[in-house]
């Protein structure tokens, strides 16, 4: 079962899931964390809703609404629900709902719209992983010093070109050399170029893809490595360090400094 698919049914009901949904969850861990998240989050909406009481008087002002229609279309619209009784009995005992969905509207809005990656979009943060421990060596030149090359903006320029990117500024790079530069294959079928610099934990990769696989930022690590997807231009940077690199300043450094130039 395709994800589009399983949303699609747990999103009907999520705390009366069936047994196809539930195998499904338990096969895939990405489908399991979706159907975890979203039956919080439907616990979290109904208890909202079970909890926020209408304003008082709010039922004497529907009234009262309903008493002194306007125009003669709503004079005939009440017609029209007065000779449903049913009806009318029902609609009060919802308006304290009505009251509390405008609260929770926005966080159904949360679930349905910003549910986070999907699972095509953090095989990504995966690829980048297997990219990087392929590039191991290169790495650790880089975070024990033993690596003192540094590439001035023309020679990373002319390696980023291959990506559709380019650094507009020199400045930084004084303070942020580069030690390695060169294009590479993170994601199939797209370009992409792989700068390597000095952190404060060790070798910080910025990787910069010129396609956009990935459309909301998100975070990912392993035992190593602490790692953050960036959509930005046209395409996606990725920044990856050793487990406890702040990569916050460098996502803004280099945001500010790239320029995509597909």
């Amino acid at each position: 079962m395709n994800e589009i698919e399983f949303r699609k049914r747990l999103y009907t009901n999520p705390l009366e899931v069936d047994q196809e949904l539930l195998a499904a969850a338990g096969a895939d861990p990405a489908l399991q964390k979706i159907l975890e998240q979203t039956r919080e989050m439907e616990t979290e909406v109904a208890a909202l809703v079970n909890a926020v009481e209408a304003p008082a008087g709010l039922a004497d002002k529907l009234m009262t609404i309903a008493d002194a229609p306007s125009t003669e279309t709503e004079l005939q619209n009440l017609g029209d629900v007065a000779s449903k009784p049913a009806a009318n009995n029902n609609f009060f005992q919802y308006y304290a709902i009505a009251a509390s969905l405008l609260l929770a509207l926005g966080v159904t809005f949360s679930l349905t719209f910003d549910s986070g990656p999907s699972s095509a979009e953090m095989a990504v943060g995966d690829d980048v992983l297997r990219h990087l421990y392929m590039d191991g060596f290169e790495i650790d030149e880089v975070s024990n010093a033993s690596n003192t090359t540094i590439f001035g903006l023309p020679a990373i320029n002319a390696v980023m070109a291959e990506s559709g990117t380019r650094l507009v500024s020199n400045d930084f790079l004084q303070d942020l050399p580069i030690r390695s530069a060169r294009p590479c294959a993170v994601v199939p079928a797209y370009q992409s170029a792989h700068l390597i610099f000095e952190g404060i934990q060790g070798a910080v990769s910025v990787i910069v893809i010129n396609n956009s696989p990935v459309s909301v930022e998100y975070s990912f690590h392993d035992d190593r490595f602490n790692g953050i997807v960036v959509p930005m231009g046209e395409g996606n940077m990725v920044l990856v360090g050793e487990r406890n690199e702040d990569l916050e300043q460098y996502k803004t450094l280099f945001a500010d400094n790239i320029d995509w130039v597909i």
